[in-house]
């Protein structure tokens, strides 16, 4: 049995906050990464806690994680570079060798973070200014860089970078998506007669309705103050309506508390939906007309949806 690996060195928030910005997660990659982290996954495949395991696969199975990511996510743990599977695979492979040699020649173990650091600065030369950084700390930031702090729904940035990226997939490769702009109802009254501690609470339970309706694959994002905004990939408007059908009638069924103070006795929603066309110029053109259905929606008499229509300019 080697003794226990060596400490690697940590980096300041700043420089964390730097590596999320040149390199941004989604939720999945954040979860993974925790996954890895938090049961010392790595420190076990690699040797560093216990006996060397030879099938990586078979032990990273046990932790009921999907095929085809193993390595891809084990290399960007330790390193936060993103490799393709197979390429992250040989380099895994490459780095115990050259871990276990280090430690031979040292009569230590020099540890996986270490030998990794080691390996892509003076064997594969991929790195110039190499930085380890702590992977717990890595993903607790990321999470924060991107939700939202009270909800824990995406922030109004993510949302943003997601739509940017779902227009140029409707442009390059014809991919429908829907947009739903959503308000809360009577908000600002509700939250004068309860107090901004219900207020926050209903919040978070819009939130959690949203997802329970939605897909995982939709992008559920609060846009600033009660207003949310949700993409569906792949809908069209007529689906993206039944989705914000289904959402409007879910908030109206959930029971808040102390909603009985608000007009018509329900905290509701209102909904203004739109969905990719080949004639919407840009990201922004899209919130805009989502924006527009969404008051027309409010002026209808709200706990309603409304869509936005290219051939009738409504």
């Amino acid at each position: 049995m080697l003794e226990k690996s060596e400490h690697h060195p940590e980096i300041s928030l700043q420089d964390l906050e730097k590596q999320l910005h040149d390199n941004p997660l989604n939720i999945q990659d954040i979860d993974n990464l925790k996954k890895l982290t938090g049961d010392n996954v790595i420190e076990k495949v690699s040797g560093d806690l216990i006996e060397h395991i030879t099938n990586e696969e078979e032990y990273l199975l046990t932790l009921g994680r999907k095929p085809g990511a193993y390595f891809r996510d084990i290399i960007f743990a330790l390193i936060q570079i993103r490799l393709p599977e197979d390429e992250a695979k040989r380099d895994w492979r490459a780095i115990l060798k050259h871990k276990y040699a280090i430690s031979e020649a040292l009569n230590r173990n020099v540890g996986i973070h270490v030998a990794t650091l080691d390996y892509y600065t003076n064997i594969k030369k991929r790195m110039t200014h190499p930085k380890i950084i702590d992977a717990n700390e890595y993903a607790d930031t990321a999470s924060r860089a991107l939700t939202d702090n009270l909800t824990k729904a995406y922030n109004r940035e993510f949302f943003e970078n997601e739509l940017k990226r779902l227009f140029v997939s409707g442009r390059t490769d014809h991919l429908a998506f829907g947009l739903i702009m959503l308000d809360l109802d009577h908000f600002k009254m509700y939250n004068d007669m309860n107090g901004h501690i219900k207020g926050d609470i209903a919040l978070i339970q819009i939130v959690r309705i949203l997802h329970a309706v939605c897909a995982p694959e939709d992008t559920v994002a609060r846009y600033g103050g009660e207003e949310f905004a949700i993409l569906l990939p792949h809908q069209r408007l007529n689906h993206a309506l039944q989705t914000a059908e289904n959402i409007r009638s879910a908030v109206y069924d959930y029971r808040f508390v102390n909603e009985q103070c608000l007009p018509g006795h329900r905290l509701s929603v209102s909904l203004g939906v739109t969905a990719y066309r080949h004639d919407i110029k840009s990201p922004s053109e899209m919130v805009e007309e989502a924006d527009v259905a969404l008051y027309r929606a409010k002026n209808s008499g709200r706990n309603t949806i409304k869509a936005f229509f290219k051939e009738t300019g409504s």
